[in-house]
């Protein structure tokens, strides 16, 4: 991938979550903050990436985030600010439903998405560190780059926890695959019917595979920064807590040593 011509990296925005149940941080203003920081973080950093689209889906106004490219954007990347307002669908559908959603808006409206070969989905709340290192280790051509988790531990050990689905923080896609496979299928996401972006991708992945150029699995393991947007487990995941960090240890050595366990 010729990362500075090629792609464009969409950071997803709702500040005000409107009522959205088992979500993190719910005060809209400081949601506002933690997006805004966020967006200083890419645009002082990974100066390879050069085209930014931050689309929000909840209306709110966007002064605060235009500040932050004017006076914190010191490599020049091209940005564009997009505001959808399409996040008034019933609750029971969740932040996955919504998710889809905002990224259907913005490849229609986006003249980064349609000019750029990639598409970088990342959840604008949180930090991707080692974003460039993934980009550089993809292969000469693909249709969706994404991280699968494929395994039978959680079964085995009799944990509620599901081993097969498709991490949704950070994906890579066309323009193209977008609207073969995307398009055809997002309004199915329900968190009330069990079945969020994380399983749509999962099954994307599975159908796909083998006729399409997917890759389904990062040859490094991503360093995220920040927390989780919602709860699990009636706690809040930090994303640079020591426990995570060892996970993500572990992770990488299995990347390493046996790529094939997806765990």
């Amino acid at each position: 991938m010729q990362i500075e011509n090629e792609f464009a990296l969409l950071l997803t925005a709702s500040v005000d979550p409107r009522g959205m149940a088992g979500i993190t941080q719910a005060d809209p203003h400081e949601r506002e903050t933690t997006y805004a920081d966020c967006l200083r973080f890419y645009l002082r950093n990974h100066p390879g990436v050069r085209k930014i689209i931050f689309t929000e889906n909840s209306g709110w106004p966007l002064e605060r985030i235009h500040k932050e490219v004017s006076e914190n954007n010191p490599h020049a990347k091209e940005v564009e600010l997009l505001s959808v307002n399409c996040n008034d669908y019933p609750r029971e559908r969740g932040k996955s439903y919504g998710e889809l959603l905002l990224i259907k808006e913005t490849m229609q409206a986006s003249r980064l998405a349609h000019s750029s070969k990639y598409v970088g989905k990342m959840t604008g709340r949180n930090l991707l560190l080692n974003l460039i290192a993934l980009l550089e280790r993809t292969p000469a051509d693909f249709e969706l780059f994404c991280d699968i988790r494929d395994h039978n531990f959680y079964q085995l050990l009799r944990m509620p926890d599901c081993g097969h689905h498709c991490d949704s923080r950070f994906f890579v896609f066309t323009p193209g695959f977008f609207e073969r496979h995307f398009l055809p299928i997002y309004s199915s996401a329900s968190f009330a019917d069990g079945y969020p972006i994380e399983n749509i991708l999962y099954d994307l992945v599975k159908r796909w595979e083998k006729t399409e150029r997917i890759v389904k699995r990062f040859s490094v393991e991503p360093e995220y920064a920040g927390m989780a947007g919602h709860f699990i487990k009636s706690k809040a995941k930090d994303y640079g807590s020591a426990a995570e960090v060892l996970k993500r240890r572990i992770r990488s050595c299995s990347r390493r040593v046996t790529p094939w366990l997806h765990i």
